[in-house]
Formats: C-alpha cells, sequence, structure tokens
C-alpha cells in the first residue's frame, strides 16, 4: 500500500502517545522533553544553521562538517538535532560548547512547524538517511534548502522507505541536494524521488580526518621514553567487559614475547581506578599515565589513565586495536589510528562505523577478531614481523587517504545553498 504524506501523520499521530511516552522517558536536564514537541530554548540573536544528526554513529561522521562550520559561518548559531540521548552527549561532545543541542520533535506538522519557526534556520543540513517529510515540507514551504550531506541509504532502508514512496517522492523532489557518499547510494535516493540533477557522489567526511602533523613524532618520543625498542599495542576506548578479554589476549602474548607493551586506554574516566584494579588482579605490573613514574622492564601495561590522550596513545603504538567492538557497543574510530598509519584490529560490533569497516574490508585494511585467542592469533605474526606491520600501516593509511576530499566537495554544496537567492529555489 502505498501512503501519502497525509496518511503518514495520520499513523504517526496513534502513535504518538507511545513515542512520546518513550522520549518522556529518556528526558534528563540537558535532553528536554518539551524539545519533543517542537519548543527551543532561547538562542542567541544570530541566523541559524540547522544540522540534523540521528545518533552517535551520525554525530561522528558528521563531526568534520560541523569543525568546518563552526569555523567558517562564526557569525551563524549552529544548532545540531538529535534523536537520541546517546547522540546528544556526543553532540556536545564535538560542539565543546560552541553551538546548541537540541532533540528532534517528532514529525507531525504541529510540532515541525513550532520548532523551524522558532529556528528559522538558513539551511537544514540532514546527515545521511534520516527522512522527515513533515520536517522537509515545513522547510521547503519556508524556501530553507535541505541537502542531504554524507547521503546514504541501505538497501534495507530503500525497502523501508518505498512504503512510504508517495511521500519520498512528494518530499524529496523538494530538497536542494544529496551529496551521496556511494554511486549505489546515489541510485537508490533518485529511485526514491530526489531528481538527478540534486544528486551528486562526493565521498564519506568521515574520511576526511587530520590528525596533529606533529603527533605522529610526539607519539613516537614518547614510545621511546617509556618503552624503548619494545613491541606497542594500543587498545583504544575499551568499555567494561572488553579489559578483561584484551588482558587474557595479553597474557597469551606475554608466554611468548615476554617484552610486548599493553597501552589500555577506557573509554571512561570514571573506570579508570575499576581497569588498574582488574590489571592488578591478574597479576601484570602496570604503570599508570597520570602517575607519570618510569615504566621499567618488569612492566607490561600502561594504563592511559588521562583525557584527551587516545590518539597520542595510537601515535606512540605499533599496532593498534579499536575498541567498542568486542561487545555489541557499535564500535568506535577506525579512521584514528589508520590516520597515523597504524595496523588495524577490532572486534566484530562494528554498526556505528559499518560503512567504514566496509571500505577497510574492500582493501584488506581492517583485522576483525572474536575473542582473546582470535587477538592472540592475529597480533602474533605482527609482533613478530615488522615488514607486516609496516604493510598492513600502509594499506589502513592509503585507505584514508584515497577517500579524502569529501569534506569540500560537501560544503562547497552548503556554501552554494546558503547565498543563492531564496527567490530562485
Amino acid at each position: 500500500m502505498k501512503i501519502n504524506r497525509s496518511l503518514y501523520s495520520a499513523i504517526l499521530t496513534l502513535l504518538s502517545p507511545v513515542l512520546l511516552w518513550k522520549a518522556k522517558k529518556e528526558s534528563t536536564e540537558l535532553n528536554h522533553f518539551s524539545e519533543r514537541l517542537g519548543y527551543t530554548p532561547d538562542l542567541p540573536d544570530k541566523p541559524v544553521i540547522w544540522l540534523h544528526a540521528a545518533s552517535v554513529g551520525e554525530v561522528i561522521a558528521a563531526a568534520p562538517l560541523i569543525d568546518r562550520l563552526l569555523k567558517e559561518y562564526e557569525q551563524h548559531q549552529l544548532v545540531v538535532s538529535t534523536m537520541t540521548a546517546t547522540g546528544a552527549r556526543q553532540a556536545r561532545k564535538v560542539l565543546k560548547g560552541k553551538g546548541t543541542q537540541l532533540m528532534i520533535p517528532l514529525d507531525l506538522p504541529r510540532f515541525a512547524n513550532r520548532f523551524l519557526d522558532n529556528l528559522k534556520p538558513d539551511i537544514a543540513i540532514i546527515m545521511e538517511t534520516e527522512i522527515w517529510p513533515n520536517l522537509i515540507q515545513g522547510c521547503h514551504i519556508r524556501s530553507i534548502p535541505v541537502v542531504f550531506a554524507n547521503g546514504r541509504l541501505s538497501d534495507k532502508s530503500l525497502v523501508s522507505y518505498r512504503k512510504f514512496k508517495a511521500t519520498t517522492q512528494e518530499i524529496l523532489a523538494s530538497v536542494y541536494a544529496v551529496a551521496a557518499k556511494s554511486d549505489e547510494d546515489a541510485k537508490r535516493f533518485m529511485e526514491l524521488g530526489v531528481p538527478i540533477d540534486k544528486v551528486s557522489v562526493t565521498g564519506s567526511i568521515k574520511f576526511d580526518i587530520a590528525p596533529d602533523p606533529e603527533l605522529l613524532e610526539k607519539g613516537q618520543t614518547l614510545k621511546k621514553r617509556l618503552f624503548g625498542e619494545r613491541p606497542v599495542w594500543v587498545a583504544g576506548s575499551t568499555h567494561a567487559g572488553e579489559d578483561e578479554r584484551l588482558l587474557e589476549a595479553h597474557q597469551l602474548l606475554l608466554k611468548e614475547h615476554s617484552d610486548v607493551v599493553l597501552i589500555l586506554v577506557p573509554r571512561h574516566p570514571q573506570r579508570f581506578d575499576s581497569v588498574a584494579d582488574l590489571i592488578d588482579s591478574q597479576g601484570l605490573s602496570f604503570k599508570r599515565r597520570s602517575a607519570d613514574d618510569s615504566f621499567t622492564e618488569r612492566d607490561s601495561v600502561f594504563l592511559a589513565d588521562t583525557m584527551g590522550e587516545l590518539m597520542l596513545m595510537y601515535a606512540a603504538s605499533d599496532i593498534a586495536f579499536v575498541a567498542g567492538s568486542l561487545m555489541p557497543i557499535g564500535g568506535h574510530n577506525l579512521l584514528e589510528p589508520a590516520s597515523l598509519g597504524k595496523p588495524v584490529l577490532s572486534g566484530g560490533h562494528l554498526f556505528n562505523f559499518s560503512d567504514v569497516a566496509e571500505t577497510f574490508d574492500q582493501h584488506g585494511a581492517l583485522t576483525r577478531c572474536s575473542d582473546p585467542m582470535d587477538i592472540f592469533t592475529q597480533l602474533r605474526p605482527m609482533i613478530e614481523l615488522p615488514d607486516l606491520r609496516r604493510e598492513l600501516g600502509k594499506k589502513a593509511f592509503e585507505v584514508v587517504e584515497s577517500n579524502r576530499g569529501a569534506l569540500d566537495k560537501q560544503f562547497t554544496i552548503i556554501q552554494k545553498a546558503m547565498t543563492e537567492d531564496k527567490s530562485s529555489r
């Protein structure tokens, strides 16, 4: 059955009590329930740029674009809306106090209209896939250009949206542009109703990661000072339940290579002490980064219990394991160690970075592991063979380098949308 926008709104109205009840349960002092109804707090007296990134994965993808918007449009107020509370927390981290994070309203006409009338944005930038008919229609009525950035549409999403094809064709015909991640994504957006002349393939801005040029040198200096010539692997952004598995893999490595060092970087600072206790309980000698003690030959684990030094720890290592992936958390940023030319390993739960992981897989630049024995088995040849480490690190770095440039292309589209006269839209 084809569902038009009126029927879509009617169905959403019927579901709204449940949806709003769930939103109420998720509300905090930072995520106000009133925002789900389209109300917004008082904002600075500036023109507004509105960017929507549904959840953690989309916010991570949007980070380079958010940084660019904050830099290039200082006279504007950047408002980032999210669907989930975890996405909201991530958005506030990325904004660093320089913009406003809001929860997106339920996509009913009265809430969408209230939201848009309060914000009066100069542009609406939607990350990846989120198609909200009433919000997009509201933008069209108000001559607010809508740009899909990093446009991504999976086969599964396409099947779901086809149920609303009458609605999507009507709505998507009015968007200003879709900056698609790939040829396949572009075709799917066109199949849903975006005119061909409004779709361009730009690649993914996730790859436009730019580490400090001096970071690698700083990391290698730290590595030499602390560990000398010992082989070093790092487990970055670990969560509860992962440290045990990683330490077990490290114990297996130590049986064959007694000089190997593990840098353990917990994701959350409240876990620093408990992870220290865990390392100690396993009989491993370790030092804490915060203590600034000298690392001795007897030590085999370095606990990075400081904030903001994950990239430095990647730079100080020979091999990088990106955590948040041994448990169904979704994984963390594979591109960070890859941009430094490090061999990249992870667990199997990578749904926050599935598109990046797929690209890495296509080029043999990602090693996936399932359990401590598997981690050990994959790490051992990398520890033993420096040439293998260099080859895998080079592959990872080349994947990042060959996919750069999407940010400039997408930012050009956004600039054009914001500078054209509204009368021409």
